[in-house]
């Protein structure tokens, strides 16, 4: 059957909003051996045996591995067809959630915005997917720049249960299983971070090196063919590239650290690691008066200065801590406050434009968790 049929067909069914062309075809990047992705918007499901009869013998019906779905072969034409049917109100939202609300996930954060972006509609006869479309238009929001990177980028190997972090050791178990497994979720993350610093949406799973420059492209292989000890140092030259294009980012009003004075300085370090992967650097102590410190680091760079000396007594005042999304200061304050942490104040917008709440830290400081 041919493409533009099915959509005829699939029209024909009451309650279609929308069919449209995706994948490489729909993008233009398609060669013989593509398949036609279609997806089918619908706010209802679409009977099965209407399905079964449009995809004829042999077909793989009511797929839910991933999105709900028909897989076929053309018999005819020996093409291969995916249809998805998909909710129009779950796309909006997913839509919301990166352009609205700036929520990012571990790798593939706006796939779905790239998808919206680069298919063709088929069949649109009130225009819903057309607007669906110049929503997607929208310039890449600041806000989910940072939120994918504070999401992506501490994984890559700044925690200290960062992908890199666990490589080594299964590298020296020779657990090769466990290496191809935490490489493949490492580049996950770098390419989420890289279409983010490039303000472009993430095309998927797809011919992703043809998204690079060519020598960017030259350090991703270099990971994919290392072997042994020689994974490590691949690794690290293609996250020292990416930390120089991430410290080419403006960050205008960025304070480099904040400090706090505190009576227990591991109690504090934990607590900073726990609730926001800190890591913290190597235990400072003057050599000239008793005072010690921890520069704590968070993110893509930003540190937080935990002091303490018997002579001074920890100060009133806030740090602010941004999280990236709305999204994430709810999760946060609900985990923190069934863990017993005080909340001084709930989710808001305040006055100043933040969305906003304030706890007390180990030490009664006051943070506040901010977008």
């Amino acid at each position: 059957m041919e493409i533009r049929e099915l959509a005829r067909r699939f029209g024909e069914h009451p309650g279609v909003l929308a069919v449209a062309l995706g994948g490489s075809r729909g993008a233009g990047s398609s060669d013989g051996r593509s398949d036609f992705d279609v997806y089918v918007y619908s706010p209802g499901e679409i009977a099965l045996d209407f399905r079964r009869a449009l995809a004829g013998h042999g077909a793989e019906i009511d797929n839910r591995f991933w999105e709900p779905g028909d897989e076929w072969r053309d018999e005819s034409s020996g093409a291969r067809f995916d249809v998805m049917f998909r909710n129009p109100t779950w796309i909006e939202d997913r839509l919301d959630a990166v352009l609205v609300r700036h929520e990012a996930s571990i790798g593939y954060s706006t796939c779905l915005w790239y998808n919206v972006l680069h298919s063709e509609a088929l069949f649109d006869p009130r225009g819903w997917y057309a607007a669906l479309q110049a929503r997607a238009r929208a310039p890449y929001p600041e806000p989910l720049c940072r939120a994918i990177l504070a999401k992506n980028y501490p994984l890559l190997r700044a925690n200290q249960s960062s992908y890199r972090a666990q490589i080594e050791p299964a590298l020296r178990r020779s657990d090769v299983v466990s290496v191809q497994h935490r490489v493949t979720a490492l580049l996950a993350s770098y390419f989420d971070a890289w279409f983010a610093i490039e303000r472009q949406p993430h095309p998927g799973e797809k011919r992703l090196l043809a998204g690079l420059p060519p020598a960017e492209a030259a350090l991703v292989r270099a990971v994919l063919d290392a072997r042994g000890d020689a994974v490590l140092a691949a690794i690290d030259a293609l996250l020292d590239d990416l930390d120089q294009r991430i410290g080419s980012i403006p960050l205008n009003g960025t304070i480099e650290h904040a400090a706090a004075w505190v009576t227990d300085l591991e109690r504090a370090r934990a607590f900073y690691e726990r609730w926001f992967g800190a890591v913290a650097g190597e235990q400072y102590k003057s050599r000239t008066r008793d005072f010690t410190s921890y520069f704590m680091r968070l993110g893509t760079g930003t540190r937080l200065e935990l002091m303490r000396s018997p002579t001074e007594t920890p100060r009133a005042g806030h740090i602010a801590i941004s999280v990236g999304s709305q999204g994430s200061v709810d999760a946060m304050i609900r985990e923190m406050e069934a863990n017993g942490v005080a909340i001084l104040s709930r989710p808001r917008i305040t006055g100043d434009g933040y969305y906003e709440a304030a706890i007390q830290d180990s030490e009664g400081n006051t943070l506040e968790i901010i977008v």
